[in-house]
């Protein structure tokens, strides 16, 4: 996710600052990575593993940092290239980072991460957060964040199926197993209760889809 709005209230705001900090320096720079749900997180893992591209996390949900709504990721955004860091760009971000706070992913050293930026309150990694909170939501909905409601398609497996399934069949008159598994009968039932309430019939459950089900549930 790209929002500031999925960050923690304390995250976002270090993160406006930075943009600040930086555009006063003449560094123009973009957020381009916030929270991560589960499904992000995973894909993001299975990266240069089972899928195609670079390694580029070490860690599967909820083991990032992005995780738990304390961290964002920015690129440059002046035309000189996202990532280029020929002119060390990224380390002069990372040097105004740290002084208004933050810990700077390019001071790792194992997968040394300029482009990212985390609150340092908790340590560089989710351990402390596992211990205090249990889980992301826990965490995020007791500080003041939004707890992010992951995007489910037909191949879902995750365990909002079910109540996607017991809603949109119940409101729909649809007769459809509530198994958790996210097959074309789901699809279709989502897509008849989309239609009924009148958003875009695409059979994925995404922000908007969420929220009518939401006000079906209240």
């Amino acid at each position: 996710m790209r929002e500031l709005t999925a960050l923690i209230p304390r995250a976002k705001a270090k993160a406006e600052e930075l943009v600040k900090a930086c555009e006063a320096q003449g560094l123009k720079i973009k957020i381009t990575d916030t929270l991560r749900n589960k499904a992000e997180q995973d894909a993001l893992y299975a990266q240069g593993r089972t899928e195609p591209g670079n390694i580029v996390t070490n860690v599967k949900y909820p083991n990032s940092m992005h995780n738990w709504g304390v961290a964002f990721d920015f690129c440059r955004n002046d035309g000189a290239g996202s990532y280029n860091d020929t002119d060390g760009f990224f380390s002069k971000v990372g040097s105004i980072g740290k002084s208004i706070g933050l810990e700077w992913g390019g001071d790792w050293k194992s997968i040394v991460d300029r482009p990212h930026f985390q609150l340092p309150d908790w340590g560089s990694t989710p351990a402390k957060l596992k211990t205090l909170y249990g889980t992301p939501d826990n965490f995020i909905s007791q500080n003041g964040g939004k707890v992010m409601l992951p995007t489910l398609k037909q191949g879902s497996k995750n365990g909002l199926v079910p109540v996607v399934q017991a809603v949109c069949g119940l409101y729909c008159d649809m007769n459809i197993d509530v198994d958790g598994i996210f097959g074309s009968d789901t699809c279709n039932a989502v897509k008849a209760f989309q239609t009924k309430c009148g958003i875009a019939s695409d059979g994925i459950v995404g922000k908007n889809t969420w929220a009518k089900i939401k006000e079906v549930l209240l």
